[in-house]
C-alpha cells in the first residue's frame, strides 16, 4: 500500500483518527490473506485435542477464500478423553506399537466428516492441515475431492504420500507467510511434541 492510498487522513479530524486501529493507518500494513487466516485457524483448533501425544487441526475451504469446515485429532464423540483416563497406547505403563490400539480420528477425517451436506459436489476443494497428511488420511482427501493441500510443518514419515497426493491431480505446498511466521513466533506454537512417534 503506497502513502498516496492514505491521503484521505489529512483531512480527518484528528480525534476520528484517534478511534482507529494504529495499524491500518501505517501505509506499510498488510492484510493477512485467507490462507494465513485459515492457517491460522488450523493451528488454533490442534489446540483442541485431548491427545496425550499429537495436536493437530484442519480446515477445509473452497475457491480460495470460502471456509467450509475444520477438525482436529481426537477420540470419537462419547469416547473417554485419553488426558483424564490416559492413553490406550499406553499399556502396564508401556507405549504399546500399532494403530490398533489409538482410540483417536485424525484431524483431516474430522474435518471432511464435518463438513455439510450443502457442500456434496463442490469443486475446488483445498484443505490446510498443521501437519503434513498421512497415507491413510491423503486417500480419504483425494476420495472427497480435496485437489489442493497445505500443510504447515513437516510430518517426519511417509514420505511417499507428498508423491501419493502429486499422481492423483493434487497439488501439496507447504505454507509460511512472513505474518504467519511472526503469529506462530508469538503465539508460542510448537507442534513438534511427540510427532516423531511411531504408529
Amino acid at each position: 500500500m503506497s502513502k498516496e492510498t492514505l491521503s484521505w487522513v489529512h483531512g480527518t479530524d484528528p480525534e476520528v483518527i484517534a478511534k482507529m486501529f494504529k495499524k491500518k493507518l501505517n501505509p506499510n500494513y498488510v492484510r493477512p490473506s485467507h490462507l494465513d487466516v485459515f492457517a491460522q485457524q488450523a493451528i488454533v483448533a490442534s489446540e483442541r485435542p485431548t491427545c496425550m501425544f499429537y495436536e493437530v487441526g484442519a480446515i477445509i475451504f473452497a475457491d480460495g477464500s470460502h471456509f467450509l469446515s475444520s477438525g482436529y485429532n481426537g477420540p470419537s464423540r462419547g469416547d473417554v478423553n485419553p488426558r483424564e483416563a490416559g492413553c490406550a497406547r499406553v499399556v502396564n505403563g508401556k507405549l504399546e506399537q500399532g494403530k490398533g490400539f489409538c482410540r483417536g480420528s485424525h484431524a483431516e477425517l474430522n474435518a471432511i466428516n464435518n463438513l455439510t451436506a450443502n457442500t456434496l459436489g463442490m469443486n475446488d476443494l483445498s484443505m490446510i492441515v498443521t501437519l503434513h497428511p498421512c497415507f491413510s488420511c491423503a486417500k480419504q482427501m483425494v476420495n472427497k475431492g480435496i485437489k489442493k493441500v497445505y500443510y504447515i510443518w513437516e510430518y517426519r514419515r511417509e514420505e511417499f504420500v507428498t508423491e501419493y497426493f502429486r499422481g492423483r491431480g493434487v497439488e501439496v505446498i507447504k505454507y509460511t507467510s512472513p505474518l504467519l511466521e511472526k503469529w506462530i513466533t508469538l503465539n508460542g506454537y510448537d507442534p513438534i511434541g511427540a510427532t516423531n512417534m511411531q504408529e
